[in-house]
């Protein structure tokens, strides 16, 4: 037997005594059943394997897990399947406060209805737990398959929502982020292309000494956008600077005031690097924006003292003083081709490819 098989085998073994002993009380409703680390240790197996199954557990609702408080038994018995048969696909997100997110739900909904595909949509706020646990349960509901549009905001929640995403039941695409080995294609934007596309665009009129400024480094995309710019220096003769590289790996999304966190990390860089660099390249436009604000503050005049692009070409880009110039985005398309994909999988018919990406284009404004 493989060790994949040995696993799998592992872990059905666990899923299926803990469901016994919250069916028969052992567990009893309201209580919190013991940790992973404790189970880890009865089981003899991975803690990975018992995550998994405890997963499980989420996905038919009988428990749930929160941070810093374990999991709770809150349910011992298991919902029928067939409660409510909406016969659909579902798109999840975080919030439609978000531009981008919106624009990709969009795409997504034209393409179902263009197949006569019926669909819904449910925003599920940043609780990663919270909306694993809603992903879990759309099967109560004869949900044929979801796209989901995450955002993981460090490294642990990664691990959490890798865990969800394995022990999901039903065929899964996820939008705007590629975890290699999941089984479970992608939809994703070329950052490569958009980071090289920005800093070739900036190396042309005539900067020299480029930045690059970005949050949520820990995420895949921002990391391939960061090589895009690597490349573009390169191809023209231009060694990195380190000391104009910000990479700040985590976030705290606020979808109300999303230019808040970037204009604090741009006061920031600017006061820290002001009259070395005479060029930013921004790993998003909330972030460019916020960097626009900052320098107009210290009184950089732009784009002559300093030159900043963006990747998105969100609203707030073209309403920019000065108008920003930026990699345009085309979100819509990345939720028809995220539908494509998943209609694809709910028919029967596996992916060719595990990632498809998205190219976008420059849109040159003002600011550089």
């Amino acid at each position: 037997m493989s060790l994949q098989a040995e696993s799998y085998t592992k872990q059905d073994f666990v899923y299926e005594e803990l469901l016994r002993r919250i069916q028969t009380g052992i567990f009893p409703i309201d209580r919190h059943i013991p940790t992973e680390l404790e189970l880890t240790a009865e089981f003899q197996c991975s803690r990975g394997t018992v995550g998994r199954a405890i997963m499980r557990l989420v996905q038919e609702g009988l428990v749930v897990r929160k941070p810093h408080d374990g999991t709770r038994v809150v349910r011992n018995s298991i919902f029928s399947k067939t409660a409510l048969n909406l016969d659909a696909c579902a798109f999840i997100y975080p919030s439609d406060q978000h531009e981008g997110i919106w624009r990709t739900v969009r795409g997504f909904q034209k393409e179902a209805h263009l197949v006569k595909r019926r669909m819904l949509t449910l925003s599920t706020g940043t609780d990663y737990r919270q909306e694993a646990e809603i992903v879990g349960r759309l099967c109560e509901f004869n949900v044929k398959g979801a796209a989901l549009f995450p955002v993981i905001t460090n490294p642990t929640e990664m691990a959490y929502y890798s865990r969800m995403i394995l022990a999901c039941p039903f065929p899964v695409v996820l939008v705007e982020l590629a975890i290699p080995g999941m089984g479970r294609p992608s939809v994703v934007v070329d950052g490569l292309h958009a980071g090289y596309t920005m800093t070739k665009h900036l190396v042309q009129r005539g900067a020299r000494r480029i930045g690059f400024l970005a949050h949520y480094a820990a995420a895949p995309f921002i990391r391939d956008r960061y090589l895009g710019y690597r490349q573009a220096l390169e191809a023209a003769g231009i060694v990195e600077n380190k000391e104009w590289v910000t990479l700040v790996p985590d976030m705290n999304p606020n979808f109300e005031n999303p230019t808040a966190e970037p204009a604090a990390l741009a006061r920031n860089y600017l006061e820290k690097n002001r009259g070395q660099i005479d060029a930013v390249v921004c790993a998003s436009d909330f972030i460019a924006v916020g960097l626009i604000q900052e320098a107009k503050a210290m009184g950089l005049r732009l784009p002559d003292d300093l030159k900043i692009t963006g990747v998105d070409d969100y609203t707030l880009a073209s309403a920019a003083s000065p108008a920003l110039t930026t990699y345009r985005v085309p979100y819509e398309m990345l939720g028809g081709k995220a539908f494509e994909i998943l209609n694809a999988q709910m028919s029967g018919n596996s992916p060719a490819v595990t990632e498809v990406q998205v190219r976008g284009e420059i849109v040159v404004r003002e600011s550089a």
